[in-house]
């Protein structure tokens, strides 16, 4: 008898081994549980990097497409300043929408930008000293000082930091005898 309680006792023993005990499996859950979250936020954040991503890469291409018609205007040819400054052609206010692909509904304008265009003439001294330093070239009084300006809000819904402000701003020198004499001497 004693062989065969031994026996037994071998058996309930290695079942014993083999089973989970009720912490195990708790610590185990709780393990699965943090990893899901953790994987679940950085998912989120993803997406929200992503927005983000995408709406400052569409004020780049805002401020970069108002700057490339800029050198395109021709400018007058009795005071080459005239046509940047007149507001017909270069507006100081204005405002862009943004809608990207994948958002339902077709009344959904998305994010709007609002910019402003500031257009100075490099005429005298002061100006060109901030712009070009203390070394003034000969051709400063040709140029002018073009500073576009936008700012905008997250406004789509699910977005990690909804409702914060955002202001980009892009500077860049324009010529009287650019591009723009090019391209309007061709046609």
């Amino acid at each position: 008898m004693l062989i065969q309680s031994g026996q037994n006792e071998t058996r309930i023993t290695r079942l014993c081994r083999a089973a989970f005990t009720l912490i195990e499996v708790l610590v185990s859950a709780a393990i699965a549980a943090v990893i899901f979250v953790a994987v679940f936020a950085s998912v989120s954040m993803s997406f929200s990097i992503l927005t983000n991503t995408r709406q400052n890469l569409r004020a780049t291409q805002i401020m970069v497409s108002r700057i490339e018609g800029l050198r395109l205007q021709a400018w007058d040819s009795t005071n080459q300043l005239t046509e940047l400054f007149n507001t017909n052609y270069v507006p100081t206010a204005f405002t862009e929408s943004f809608y990207p692909l994948g958002l339902t509904g077709s009344t959904n304008q998305g994010i709007t930008y609002y910019g402003t265009m500031t257009v100075s003439d490099l005429t005298n001294s002061a100006q060109q000293t901030s712009v070009f330093g203390s070394t003034i070239p000969s051709y400063a009084t040709n140029m002018a000082l073009v500073t576009i300006t936008l700012n905008w809000t997250n406004s789509t819904t699910g977005i990690t930091g909804e409702g914060k402000s955002h202001s980009r701003t892009i500077s860049t020198l324009v010529a009287a005898y650019g591009i723009e004499n090019y391209v309007f001497s061709a046609q």
